[in-house]
């Protein structure tokens, strides 16, 4: 263990953050150039992104309550607009703003467990960015588009894929 996570954390967080940075490419540009709803293609990333974190989290830091909720309530997510559909975009608001609220809190937990290191500020940096992501879907749940809420996914996803590559390289690189 190292500052809470596991020592394999360097070496997995490499293609662990690829895959994260892929989904969210993919994300924007079949939100951007795709003339179909993006409500199928959200379903299938977010369940996708739950299935991801919740490998993430069992390998790199299975201790951490958090980890494990963000992971559950992502892949629930994604099963219920896969299976049930998404009956109005303001329950799906709320949804992924408390998903979004989840990961700022978790992130904030990051923080501090990595508060020995300068991966403290990607983290804190990460919160904000879920933080702002959360609220501004969370204000906005009546006049709220698919569109942006998978546009907010896949750069909240992006941004987590390097946030975990930077903190892999630098917490956990042997002297």
């Amino acid at each position: 263990m190292n500052d809470g996570m596991s020592n394999g954390y360097e070496t997995k967080s490499k293609w662990i953050s690829s895959l994260f940075i892929f989904v969210g490419v993919a994300i924007i540009i079949y939100t951007l150039f795709s003339p179909l709803q993006p409500d199928a293609i959200l379903a299938l990333a977010l369940t996708t992104i739950g299935l991801l974190s919740t490998y993430l989290t069992a390998k790199m830091n299975p201790h951490t309550p958090a980890s494990w909720l963000k992971a559950l309530l992502i892949f629930v997510t994604g099963l219920i607009f896969l299976f049930v559909g998404i009956s109005s975009l303001t329950s799906m608001g709320y949804l992924v703003g408390s998903f979004f609220l989840l990961g700022t809190l978790n992130n904030l937990y990051l923080a501090y467990i990595t508060r020995s290191s300068n991966t403290r500020y990607a983290w804190l940096l990460h919160a904000l960015v879920s933080g702002f992501f959360a609220f501004d879907i969370l204000l906005h749940t009546n006049s709220i588009t698919t569109n942006i809420i998978a546009l907010y996914i896949a750069i909240n996803l992006i941004f987590d894929g390097f946030v975990v590559l930077y903190s892999g390289r630098v917490v956990y690189i042997r002297p």
